[in-house]
């Protein structure tokens, strides 16, 4: 495999001429040198990126100096009127990619400390199947109705559709439906999307539909502060045995079965109301690894016959 110093040494734009390319190839290759990529592939972008504001600068008469070249100033000239021809995202992208190597190879230019990253909330751990057996056993034990009502429609929908914990709180029987001979959760809303219910919890979900047609499927509340889901989990008695009843770790649950089952990511991501698969990069510890063996096979079996041009 390259490594990094191979790759910026190896490295040659297609789009440039050989005679300008002569003229910037040292310099090019130096500022990304310092700037330090942390991989062959950022490498070669880091440094397609540099060739095309030093070709630039070499236009303007500029020095070929990083103290010139890789300045606030500078950079955005070069973006406003070096890349008309790109689109808005590639020319972002090439404003941050320069603004990385100027900082870390200029001493006087005037950089503006960069802004730490922004820490995304992460996703709640799922549930073990033990876990899931008792919770599904103490909801059969609940002291009064409306206890028992409130765990059994946070299980089947949290467990069955993975509903965000905002969304309990309005999904009525109604929302029920069979197409198909499968059960679907209708969700509207700020994600409005159609959820096929798991087959274990679509009875449960068909029972309590038929109990509450017009009412929220956890129960109906009077309150309206943003807290009014916990006040009403908050009813069910859970022995100290079990972990705390939440509803995203329900819904997380509710993926890693996706996972699990290999349902394509694409319906996945329908399904579960996501725009992307950012966050599920924190289940990964959560599904259960095939033996090495196993798993090769697998990869290898992904394709047996190589696509065939037509006659």
């Amino acid at each position: 495999m390259t490594d990094v110093p191979t790759a910026i040494a190896l490295y040659e734009p297609r789009s440039l001429d050989p005679g300008t390319w002569a003229q910037i190839a040292a310099f090019a290759r130096k500022a990304v040198e310092d700037f330090g990529p942390v991989s062959p592939w950022a490498a070669v972008q880091h440094l397609s990126v540099v060739t095309r504001i030093s070709a630039w600068a070499l236009e303007q008469g500029l020095p070929l100096d990083v103290e010139v070249l890789f300045t606030p100033e500078r950079i955005e000239h070069f973006i406003a009127v070096g890349l008309t021809g790109l689109a808005d995202s590639s020319r972002r992208t090439h404003r941050s990619q320069l603004a990385a190597v100027g900082r870390a190879v200029t001493r006087r230019a005037p950089w503006p400390p960069a802004a730490p990253p922004l820490s995304r909330n992460r996703l709640a751990p799922p549930y073990t199947e033990t876990e899931v057996a008792g919770f599904l056993q103490i909801a059969r034990k609940q002291s009064t109705p409306g206890r028992t009502s409130i765990a059994w429609g946070l299980l089947a929908a949290g467990l069955g559709a993975g509903l965000y914990p905002g969304e309990h709180l309005t999904i009525t029987g109604s929302a029920i439906t069979s197409r198909h001979q499968v059960t679907v959760l209708t969700v509207s809303g700020r994600r409005p999307r159609e959820v096929p219910v798991l087959a274990a919890y679509a009875p449960l979900l068909h029972s309590l539909a038929a109990r509450f047609p017009d009412e929220p499927l956890i129960g109906a509340t009077s309150a309206t502060d943003k807290n009014r889901l916990n006040r009403l989990t908050g009813r069910i008695d859970v022995p100290i045995w079990l972990p705390p009843l939440i509803s995203p770790r329900l819904r997380t649950t509710w993926l890693v079965t996706l996972l699990s089952a290999r349902v394509p990511l694409p319906e996945i991501l329908e399904a579960a109301g996501l725009a992307s698969t950012s966050s599920l990069i924190d289940l990964v510890p959560h599904l259960t690894r095939q033996p090495p063996a196993r798993a090769a096979r697998t990869i290898a079996q992904a394709l047996t016959d190589p696509p065939r041009a037509p006659q």
